[in-house]
């Protein structure tokens, strides 16, 4: 996938409506079916100050991040292969093998670098060695597991735009009726048409 060069928007306009971090994460591409794409993550200081905003670094870790060492090539490639594992899951198929041994890859670098620590969530923390370029991509392949292991895989969903959005979500809604990435974005865009439509 080759984004084509757009102004690139404020990492603090960037919209976090995916319900997950790991879903966050793949939707950092704006309208994945559109003709000229957006990819928010262009460059390792783009990706650092999302990944803040995301709260998947907290201040101090994004400091002791080295970031001529962000490995962007890493980041896309994560980003492609969970795509294609939650489509895989929202259509009932099978992911495409090497996009799941990708994401395999990523959780075995996360297990190795955690220690047993009683006091911390899920006793649970990283190792010093694990506090390096790639924790982010650690914490989001977390986030993924987390969510195809212990998440209901009926609230996974994709965006219903018919064309250019593609956007997952976690549809958090009673009713699990949750249609859109956004109401107020491809929502309203839909209301649009079938306005126009009946007019």
């Amino acid at each position: 996938m080759a984004p084509t060069s757009v102004p690139e928007r404020p990492i603090s306009q960037i919209r976090l409506d995916g319900g997950r971090p790991c879903l966050d994460f793949v939707n950092s591409i704006h309208d994945r079916y559109a003709t000229n794409l957006e990819d928010y993550l262009t460059t390792p200081q783009r990706f650092i100050a999302w990944c803040a905003r995301a709260r998947l670094l907290d201040r101090s870790e994004a400091k002791r991040l080295n970031v001529r060492a962000i490995p962007m090539r890493d980041i896309h490639k994560l980003r492609e292969q969970l795509y294609s594992v939650f489509t895989a899951s929202i259509l009932g198929t099978a992911p495409a093998p090497a996009a799941l041994q990708g994401f395999e890859r990523w959780l075995h670098r996360a297990w190795k670098d955690r220690v047993l620590d009683l006091s911390a969530p899920k006793c649970l923390s990283w190792s010093r060695r694990g506090i390096d370029m790639r924790l982010p991509l650690k914490r989001i392949a977390l986030s993924a597991l987390e969510l195809l292991g212990e998440g209901d895989i009926r609230r996974l969903k994709r965006c219903e735009s018919r064309d250019s959005c593609g956007w997952l979500f976690y549809d958090e809604t009673k009713n699990h009726q949750r249609r859109w990435c956004a109401m107020e974005v491809c929502g309203t865009i839909a209301k649009m048409r079938r306005y126009r439509a009946r007019r």
